[in-house]
Formats: structure tokens, sequence, C-alpha cells
């Protein structure tokens, strides 16, 4: 067995067509490609270019006249070189490669259309592998001591691509291996893809590092700069350089919810994205300093550890500049899942269920009697005078986070107080646990052991939540697994009447490396969590749902969308959080939900996530029925809930737009957010929270929310742009602009 650990789980997709976007105008600037080259020898690169290559190059530049070097020409000079610079465009996008005796190095990635460089001066990677041969893990990069390294051009009014070959590493150990990339050209963006092919013995790919960017600084003025990355809602920073930013997260999870990332400044910048529609385990990260910011993709390998597994990576891997900011980005992306992924979801109107009109939400667990708990959550929805959810938590016998999967018998009088509480127009979504089995039970150890995920060890992954109970991640491709969750969620749904099932940690959670050969798929990374386990587990249970019933699982995170109802958004708890996610899918599929403690000193957090709550689409709350002993923060909340009921028409089936435009002396507030994974826990976030949404008509909604204890003054340009309308906007209040 391989000695092998990673934090990250066969894919096999068809590659698909380049997603299609508005075309920019291409450049026609005869001294583009001059200004390109001097701005990658000056920017040196680490001195990864020869001197003599530098010398050859400003040579050439100074004895060339202008008018023999224009854009359409540029690729005459270097196609018949061997090694040495090579620039290769399709006149919007760049890219420049450096080859050498030991490999081909990324130097450029270069916007035309602006004369800017996208890419930093320290080292960029293609690819990193990481091999092993049973003895050794061995690390090889681009620039590893090839023998064979092949440039192809191909370029055609139809077809811009770029093919790149390694074959032959210098290193005796690594005999047979090589390494094949594609990179087309797609009017701004470019299309990387990437294969690495093994002998048929005595190598496995354990993973792939592809790419590594080191970006930035955009443009002229460093501090205008802002990173996004795909944190919960997703997290848009500003002058990342003095930050300190360190990301890493395992995809598909609640902390890496999508694939994309970037850098820009006021007039656009990088986009680079993993157009991967298999949604398959990868590690997603961006760390910077003072100099740089860095973006990596790290895949682990299908049936690592195992000969002959190469891999091609699915999907592709986006790099090019854009025209904008992160909602750009998020257009972009969204275009390419629309046309792509499997996970966009069906129009409301196709689907439709009970938790789609639901404009706020409580919560509760059961204490007491029963009795007590159905007078407070009725007493909730008398006041909110809105459709409601009510999340119940502990309806069951056994104690939190212990004894699971055995979520019946169900308390005494459960299934009469779904029933009233359904008859009030409360639909009623129970917790259950869709990932975990008690290692400790007796059952988990006769049956559960056969469906429990495995290390490479044969060691079951156990998982501890500070109570002392082990808890084994379960492998939701077995059918064990997938017919115990299937019984406790139809048996809640046809037996107890309850609207929806909320499985906990479905979304939240990363795929495990499971290396259980006797479960059926590739060992270690690839798409089996979700093309072999949980798609089939969740449209089992889609298959015989009442209709209008709903599923929902903790945090938002992209490949579930199609087969869940609703995501509970309670930890987008960040500063520097937009609504990513929400520009992207939001009109799709039910966000709902925030961390929201009560209590007299907690007034201020929670009407700054309401109103936040409210501009980024999410159905509001996710709250104990206690609020109502706090008067104020309890009216805000039902202002901003039938403000959402009001507007349904623009958030279930609607589409986010950029936010409007303000200009004005708004302040900002803070207060402690109570989340822990936030060190200090306070948040600051504009006064004014806003936002703009346009529905299935045409029809388009402004919304501002006052969330602060003062008056604000602003103007934003008016529905035909041609003047600005100026408004005071009191504490605590709200202001729709609606254009037709």
């Amino acid at each position: 067995m391989l000695s092998y650990s990673s934090s990250f789980s066969s894919a096999r997709l068809t590659q698909s067509e380049a997603t299609k976007f508005i075309e920019l105008k291409k450049t026609t600037d005869s001294e583009q490609i001059r200004h390109w080259l001097f701005t990658i020898i000056e920017s040196d690169f680490d001195s990864k270019i020869d001197a003599k290559e530098k010398a050859l190059i400003l040579e050439k530049l100074s004895n060339t006249n202008k008018s023999t070097l224009l854009l359409e020409k540029s690729l005459d000079w270097f196609k018949p070189r061997q090694n040495g610079l090579h620039l290769y465009h399709n006149n919007i996008i760049g890219i420049g490669l450096d080859r050498n005796e030991n490999g081909i190095s990324f130097v450029s990635l270069f916007d035309l259309k602006r004369g800017i460089e996208l890419l930093n001066r320290s080292n960029t990677s293609i690819f990193r592998l990481i091999v092993s041969n049973e003895k050794d893990s061995i690390k090889l990069n681009n620039e590893s001591s090839w023998k064979t390294t092949k440039i192809q051009w191909d370029k055609n009014d139809k077809l811009s691509l770029l093919t790149l070959n390694f074959k032959g590493p210098k290193d005796p150990k690594l005999i047979g291996l090589s390494v094949f990339c594609e990179v087309e050209f797609n009017n701004n963006l470019t299309h990387w893809t990437l294969e690495t092919r093994l002998p048929e013995k005595g190598l496995s790919l354990l993973e792939t590092e592809f790419p590594t960017i080191k970006a930035g600084p955009i443009g002229e003025i460093p501090e205008d700069n802002v990173i996004h990355y795909p944190k919960a809602s997703g997290i848009a920073s500003q002058s990342p350089y003095t930050k300190d930013i360190n990301y890493s997260e395992v995809y598909p999870n609640w902390r890496a919810t999508y694939q994309m990332l970037g850098l820009y400044d006021k007039k656009g910048g990088l986009y680079i994205a993993s157009h991967d529609p298999s949604g398959s385990v990868k590690t997603i990260s961006t760390n910077t300093d003072q100099d740089k910011v860095s973006f990596r993709f790290n895949w682990p390998a299908p049936n690592m550890g195992l000969d002959d597994n190469g891999y091609k990576l699915p999907g592709k891997v986006v790099l090019g500049s854009i025209e904008g900011d992160w909602y750009k980005a998020a257009m972009i992306y969204q275009a390419w899942v629309k046309e792509q992924a499997p996970w966009w979801p069906p129009a409301p109107n196709k689907r439709p269920s009970r938790i789609q009109d639901i404009a706020v939400w409580v919560q509760h667990e059961t204490g007491g009697d029963l009795a007590t708990l159905v007078a407070e959550v009725k007493e909730f929805a008398k006041f909110m005078r809105v459709p409601i959810g009510f999340h119940w938590y502990v309806w069951h016998k056994i104690p939190f986070d212990n004894d699971y999967p055995h979520f019946f018998p169900a308390k005494d009088g459960f299934v009469k107080a779904v029933r009233e509480l359904e008859d009030a127009g409360v639909r009623v979504m129970p917790y259950i646990n869709g990932r975990l089995w008690d290692a400790d039970l007796d059952d988990f150890k006769s049956e559960g052991i056969k469906a429990v995920t495995k290390n490479e060890r044969g060691e079951p992954y156990i998982e501890d939540y500070g109570n002392g109970v082990r808890n084994a991640v379960m492998n939701p491709v077995t059918q064990i697994w997938q017919n115990k969750i299937k019984d406790i969620v139809l048996k809640l749904q046809q037996n107890s009447g309850t609207s929806g099932v909320y499985l906990d940690q479905i979304s939240a959670a990363s795929p495990k490396l499971c290396m259980d050969i006797t479960h059926g798929h590739p060992l270690g990374g690839g798409s089996w969590w979700l093309d072999q386990g949980y798609y089939k587990l969740l449209s089992a249970i889609r298959d015989e749902m009442p209709e209008g019933a709903f599923l929902t699982s903790e945090a938002m995170a992209e490949p579930y969308n199609h087969l869940l109802d609703g995501l509970l958004s309670w930890n987008s708890q960040f500063q520097n959080q937009k609504p990513i996610y929400s520009a992207i899918y939001g009109g799709r599929i039910s966000i709902f939900g925030r961390n929201n403690p009560v209590g007299p000193k907690k007034h201020k957090a929670l009407i700054m996530r309401a109103g936040q709550q409210l501009v980024f689409g999410e159905q509001i709350g996710w709250i104990s029925p206690k609020i109502l002993k706090e008067t104020e923060p309890a009216k805000f909340l039902r202002k901003m809930a039938q403000t959402r009921y009001k507007l349904i028409d623009y958030f279930v089936d609607g589409q986010m737009l950029p936010p409007p435009i303000v200009r004005g002396d708004i302040p900002n507030i803070t207060a402690d957010w109570e989340w822990g994974e936030n060190d200090p826990s306070d948040i600051t976030i504009s006064a004014l929270q806003r936002g703009a949404w346009q529905a299935n008509d045409g029809k388009i909604i402004k919304i501002f929310v006052n969330v602060s204890d003062e008056t604000i003054y602003f103007s934003t340009p008016n529905a035909h742009k041609t003047d600005e309308d100026k408004i005071s906007l009191p504490s605590y209040s709200l202001k729709l602009i609606s254009i037709n």
C-alpha cells in the first residue's frame, strides 16, 4: 500500500465546447507586442529567462522597425525557434512561455487590451505532480529536466490552440511518464487541460497541482487590488498585499462552495477557475504576501496507489482577463455552469416545493413539553404574518450528536405536533445527520463498518464534535448508507407528514479519500463521492418524496444544488463577504438562515445580518422564537421577512444584478457576530446594505436597507441613468426602487 496523506475524492468526462461570452474588441495597437516583450524582460521573473535570451530579444526590438512587428505578424519570429521565449495570443489575451533545456516555463499572461501583465515576477508553474514508485514519493513539474518538450501552435479563423508536450523525465525512476497540456484561446480567456500518462507498471499518480499562479499587483495602484475566493457566500478583500490571507480548502464544502477566484483593480483583472463539471475533489488555495497573490488547484488522483492510474483532469482550468469585479467573474462562471455543469438547478416552476415561498425561519429544539414548543412556533408565525419554516432539532429520543443514525423512535407526540404546525401553515423541517454513524454502537461494528470511509491503513475516518462521541464518516456509495438515509427521510415525510427534511453536513463537509476497494469506487480522488454517492442517494429519495416536499442541507456547496431545494447559510459570518454564491445561483435554490443568537446585547448584530440577508436574496432569520420578547429587533426582522415575501418574484427564479451605485458619506457599522472562527469576532459592514434583483419578466428592484441608528443621506442613479435620486433613509428603514 502507498504512504500518502492529504487533506482531501474517478471522473470520466468528454470535453465540452468552450463557454461563449460577449466578444471583446481586439486590440490593433502595433506597439503592443513591443510593450509586452519589454514587460517580460523588465520583470525578469526571478531570472528565469536566460541572460543571452534577454539580450537577443532586446537587440531584436531595437533593430526592428515598429511597422514590422505588428500583432498579427508577431508570431512569425517565435515559430521556428527551439529554446527561448515564445509568445502566443489571439489579439486579446497572450501567453508567454520560455523553453529551455529543463522544460517549459510559464512567464506571462498578458492582457493585450489594457497592456498589463497579470502574472507576478515570481515563478508560476503549469503543473506539479506527486508520483509514487512504491518506495518513494517523487515530485516533478514542468521544469523538471525533461528529455523532450514540444510546443505546437495551431491558429485559424475558428481556433487558437496551444499544445505542450513533456516526455521522458531525466530521473530514471520516472521512465515512461509523460504530460500533455492543451490551451485553447477563447476571446479574453484561455482554457487549459492536463493529462498525465504513466507506464503500465511501476508508477502511480498521487496528486496533480494544476496550475500554480503567482499574480499581481494588477495595474499601477496595489491598494486598489481586490482578491476574491469561494469561502461561504464569497469573500472579496481589498488591498490583499497587507492582509496575509492564507486560504486552503477541500472542494466541495462550506468553505469552498464554488470553483472560482480572482484578482482585480478598478478596471478589471485576473479570472481563474476550475470549470470542472464533475465536481471532483480538489483543494482550492490562495495566499498573499506583500508582493503577490498565489492561486492553485490540487487534485488527488483516482486509484492512487495503483499502477498506471494516469489522469486527465476533468473539465478545464480557465485563466484570463476580465473587465469588472467579482460580479462580472460570477457571471462568466454562471454562464459555464448553465451550459455544462449537471448541478444547475431546474427552474422553480419545474420543481415546485413548499420551501420556495418561505420568508423567515424559526429554529427550536425540544426541551420541555411539545405543547409549549408548538405554541411558541405558532406565536412566531402569527407575529411574522408570512410563510415560515421551522427547523426542528432534537425531535428524537437520542441525544444530539449521539447514537446516530437511530433517529427513531421520535419523542412522544411528535407526529401530532407536526400535523398541528403544518395545519397552521408552518413548514416543518426536522434535523437528521446525513453523514455520520456512532462508531461505538454494536450495529456499527457489525453492519456500519462495511460502509464506512477508510484511510490507506484501512482505518475508519472518525470525527469528534466535542462531546466524546466517536462519529464515523459513512461512504455515500454504499447501499447500506443509501438505504439507511432514504428510509429515515421517507418515514419523516410520508409517515410523520413533515414538509421537509434537513440532512446535516452533506453539503458542508468535504469528501473523504476512501481507500476501501470493496466499495467499488476508484480509490482516493475523483468524482465518485458525488456521481456514485450522494447523487444516487438523493435521487433515490426524490423519486419517492411526496409532491411539494423538500430536502435541505447545511451550507452552500454548488454540486448539490440540483438535488437539494435549500441550503442553510448559517455560516456566512465573515468580514468582506459578498453575495457571489447568490449571484450565481440565488434565483434557482433557496438560501436561508444565519447564525442568530438572541439576547439584549445582540440586537445590533442581528439587525446587520437581517438587512444583509435581504439584499443577498436569502430567506430571513433562522432564530429562536424567544426573539419575540425583544420588541425592536423582532419588528425589524418582521419588516425584512415581509419585504422578502413581497418581492418573492425577484428572489425565486430571478437574477441578482450588480449592487446599485451609491454616492454619499455612508458610514460603516461594527458589531460582534459571535462566530468562533473569527478572531476577533467583530464584523464591520456598510450601514447602507444594498442589492438589486431582476424578475423573470424583466422588472428590476433596487433595495436599500439602513441597518444603523442614524439617518443616511445618499444618491443613486435614477431609472433612466440621466440623473440621480437623492434619498434620505431613516434608521432601521428600507427603500425600494422599482424599474419596469
